[in-house]
């Protein structure tokens, strides 16, 4: 992190940390005060590190804690091919007004 923040960057997203323990002795903590204090958003995940359901880590109030979840049901889309096979997948973003025209399939790797 301290590499980053000496790089000038802008947001640090942060997906990792451990048990919650006092800010003065959380690395993450002390770390992401130095970059809020250089303007740099940070954001981390909130982890379930345990012992109980509910606990959490990286609970600092100066750094945007965000969690994930899971939902007991699927959300079913197709998405038609332009060799008339059918995928079947998930999405929340099912317009009923959603063309049906044909779009070319790009892959891009880097």
């Amino acid at each position: 992190m301290d590499a980053a923040i000496g790089d000038g960057v802008d947001v640090l997203s942060i997906s990792f940390g451990g048990a919650s323990v006092p800010f003065y002795r959380d690395s993450l903590a002390i770390s992401a005060f130095k970059a809020i204090q250089k303007g740099i958003f940070v954001s981390c995940s909130v982890g379930n590190y345990g012992p109980f359901n509910g606990t959490l880590s990286n609970e600092v109030p100066w750094v945007l804690t965000v969690w994930a979840s899971t939902i007991d049901r699927r959300i079913r889309t197709i998405v038609y091919l332009g060799n008339k096979k059918l995928l079947d997948g998930e999405s929340l973003y099912q317009p009923k007004s959603f063309h049906q025209k044909l779009m070319p399939l790009v892959s891009y790797c880097m």
